[in-house]
């Protein structure tokens, strides 16, 4: 039974919350089951948002015409879970662990609205299949490596000065 159903432009992000335990999500895609993730929470981003939270948290940039979604754990206990990108066709389905520590989990959608998760209930994350559209100044490509270049500096650094010799 569907609870509740919200859109978010930028990312959901699935967290522990106030409890002292790390996160236990059984994460699954398409219904196949990919991991149990024990993490303070996950990111869950689409290319817009992947230069927000998700970036901050290890996650990928992904350009905003790439048809992706990505998942990026926060502060994951395993070294080796690392940032996902799916195919922006998938389902998405995360469920709190039943063996867990705690009993809730949090959602917050676009770091405004947050609901609750328990025992039993699980998230869906689906792209919309209705795009927002977009304006673009120079073309996708140019504006979004000059926004880049603009917030983050990106890949801009001191250039060497030549040995004295």
């Amino acid at each position: 039974d569907e609870l509740a159903r919200h859109e978010a432009l930028n990312e959901v992000v699935l967290d522990r919350g106030t409890s002292r335990f790390l996160s236990a999500l059984d994460c699954f895609c398409n219904d196949e089951h990919l991991t149990t993730v024990q993490a303070d929470g996950l990111i869950v981003a689409t290319p817009t948002g992947s230069t927000a939270y998700s970036l901050a948290a290890g996650g990928p940039l992904l350009h905003p015409s790439t048809p992706a979604i990505v998942v990026t754990p926060i502060c994951a206990h395993s070294l080796s879970f690392r940032p996902v990108a799916f195919p922006d066709s998938v389902c998405l389905r995360f469920e709190i662990q039943p063996d867990a520590r705690t009993s809730t989990a949090w959602i917050t959608f676009d770091g405004r609205r947050r609901a609750q998760l328990a025992h039993g209930q699980s998230l869906e994350i689906t792209v919309s299949p209705f795009p927002l559209p977009t304006l673009l100044r120079y073309g996708n490509t140019a504006d979004w490596f000059s926004a880049l270049r603009d917030a983050f500096n990106f890949n801009t650094r001191a250039y060497q000065k030549p040995l004295n010799r």
